[in-house]
C-alpha cells in the first residue's frame, strides 16, 4: 500500500527521497561493511555519483509538477522510480554481469520518457536513435563480459585478474560501449536528437546522470584498460579533436537545447581524456567535472525550458531581449553560463585546472590546444548569453507569464551545490 502511494503521489515520492538522502552521508568508507562487501562496491567515485543521482532525480520530478493533473502522471513517477533504482544499483554493484545489466536497464525508462512525454512528432525517431545506438554498442560488450567471466571463474571485480588472456578485441568491445554512452565525438549524434525531443525532466536526467555512466564504467574497469594504453591513445586524440569541433559546432547552433547538448559533448571529451591517461589528478578532475557538469548542464536545460514555456520556441533568433522582460532570469543565465565556462568560484574551474594539469604533465605539446579549447568554451557561452538576453524583443512573441518562485528555487538548488563543493573538495579525494 505504501509503495502504491509513493508511485501515485509525487509529494510522497519527494519526501521519501529527502528522508533517504542523508543516509549516504553517514557511511564510512573505512569501517562500514558496505565498503568491504563482496557484492557492493562503494568508494568516493560511486558515492559522489549516487548523491548526484538522487539530487538530479529530485529536481527533475520537482520541475515536472505541471504534469500532475495528467492522467498518466502515475506512470511518469513509476518511470522515475525504475530509473532511480537502476542507477543506484549500477553505481554500487560489484558483479560484472549485473554491472552490465543495470547499465542497459536504464535505457528503457529513458526511452519511455522520451516516447511518452516528448515534445514533437519526431520523438519516436529520436527514441529509436538512442535505443539502437546504445544497444548495438553494448551487445559486443556482453560477449566480452561472458568471455571474461569464463576466464576468471568469478564475476566480482575484486577477484578478477585481467592481465592475461584479454585480447585487444575484448578491450575494444568493452570500451566502445562506454564511449558511446559518454558520448565521444563521432558517436555522439544520438545525444542532440534525444535532448531536443525529450521533456525537461528527460533532458535533466540525460545530461545530469546518464552521460556519467560511461565515465564511471571506464573508471571501474581502468585496471583492465591500463594494459592497453597504446590503444587508448586513439580515443584520447579523437576526444581532443572532437572537443574542439564540438565547441565550434556550439557557435553555429540556433536551438537552445542543441547548443547545450553539444557543450556536453565538449565537456565529456575532457572527462574521457582525464580518465584514459590514468593519472590520479586526471581521475579526480574527471569526477569533479562530471559532478559539476551534471548540475550545471541540468540547470541550463531547465532554464531553456523556462524560456520555451513562455515563448513557445527554442530559437536563439526569436528569444532575444530577455533582459528587458525578465531581468532576474537573465541573472540566472549569466551565472549558469559563467559556471559552464569554468569561471570562479565554481567546481568547474577546479575540475578543469586538475584536468588541464594532468594532460599537460602527460604531453606538454597539448598545452596550446587546451588553451584554445578553454577560449572557445568561453566564446560559445558568451554567445549564448548575449544572443538570448540582449537586443530587441521579437514583436511576434507575447511574454505574459511571470516567473514563479518554484522556478527560481529549482535553479538555486542546481547552482548552490556547485558553489558549496568549491569549498569542500575533500569529498572527491
Amino acid at each position: 500500500m505504501f509503495f502504491l502511494l509513493l508511485i501515485n503521489n509525487w509529494l510522497c515520492f519527494l519526501v521519501f527521497m529527502l528522508l533517504f538522502y542523508p543516509f549516504f552521508f553517514f557511511l564510512s568508507f573505512d569501517l562500514s561493511f558496505l565498503s568491504k562487501n563482496l557484492y557492493i562496491c562503494l568508494d568516493n567515485f560511486s558515492f559522489s555519483l549516487i548523491i548526484l543521482t538522487f539530487w538530479i532525480i529530485f529536481l527533475s520530478i520537482f520541475s515536472s509538477i505541471y504534469l500532475m493533473n495528467d492522467f498518466y502522471f502515475s506512470y511518469f513517477l513509476m518511470v522515475f522510480w525504475m530509473l532511480m533504482i537502476f542507477l543506484f544499483l549500477f553505481f554500487v554493484i560489484s558483479n560484472f554481469f549485473f554491472f552490465f545489466f543495470f547499465f542497459e536497464s536504464t535505457l528503457f525508462p529513458t526511452f519511455f520518457l522520451i516516447l511518452g512525454w516528448g515534445n514533437n512528432y519526431e520523438r519516436m525517431f529520436s527514441g529509436f536513435y538512442l535505443f539502437f545506438y546504445t544497444l548495438f554498442s553494448s551487445m559486443p560488450m556482453l560477449v566480452s563480459i561472458l568471455y571474461i567471466l569464463n576466464l576468471n571463474s568469478s564475476g566480482l571485480f575484486i577477484y578478477m585478474d585481467l592481465s592475461f588472456g584479454c585480447s585487444k578485441l575484448v578491450y575494444f568491445f568493452l570500451i566502445v560501449s562506454f564511449l558511446v554512452k559518454m558520448p565521444m565525438f563521432l558517436v555522439h549524434s544520438w545525444l542532440p536528437k534525444a535532448h531536443v525531443e525529450a521533456p525537461v525532466s528527460g533532458s535533466m536526467i540525460l545530461a545530469g546522470i546518464l552521460l556519467k555512466m560511461g565515465g564511471y564504467g571506464i573508471f571501474r574497469l581502468s585496471y583492465l584498460f591500463k594494459y592497453f594504453f597504446s590503444l587508448s591513445l586513439v580515443w584520447i586524440y579523437i576526444s581532443i579533436w572532437g572537443g574542439l569541433v564540438s565547441s565550434f559546432v556550439c557557435l553555429r547552433q540556433i536551438d537552445l537545447k542543441s547548443l547545450i547538448a553539444f557543450s556536453s559533448v565538449a565537456h565529456m571529451s575532457l572527462v574521457i581524456i582525464g580518465l584514459l591517461i590514468f593519472f590520479d589528478l586526471g581521475v579526480y578532475g574527471s569526477l569533479m567535472l562530471m559532478f559539476s557538469h551534471g548540475l550545471c548542464s541540468s540547470g541550463m536545460f531547465y532554464l531553456a525550458n523556462v524560456v520555451y514555456m513562455r515563448s513557445g520556441t527554442r530559437s536563439l533568433f526569436l528569444n532575444k531581449g530577455l533582459m528587458s522582460i525578465f531581468p532576474s532570469l537573465s541573472l540566472w543565465w549569466f551565472l549558469l553560463c559563467s559556471f559552464n565556462m569554468a569561471a570562479p568560484p565554481s567546481l568547474n574551474l577546479i575540475s578543469e585546472i586538475f584536468l588541464f594539469s594532468s594532460v599537460v604533465s602527460w604531453s606538454y605539446a597539448l598545452v596550446f590546444i587546451l588553451m584554445f579549447f578553454s577560449f572557445i568554451g568561453g566564446a560559445y557561452n558568451l554567445f549564448l548569453f548575449t544572443f538570448l538576453n540582449h537586443g530587441k524583443i521579437f514583436s511576434g512573441l507575447n511574454f505574459y507569464n511571470p516567473c514563479y518562485i518554484q522556478e527560481y528555487y529549482i535553479l538555486f538548488l542546481h547552482l548552490f551545490p556547485i558553489l558549496l563543493m568549491f569549498l569542500g573538495l575533500e569529498m572527491f579525494y
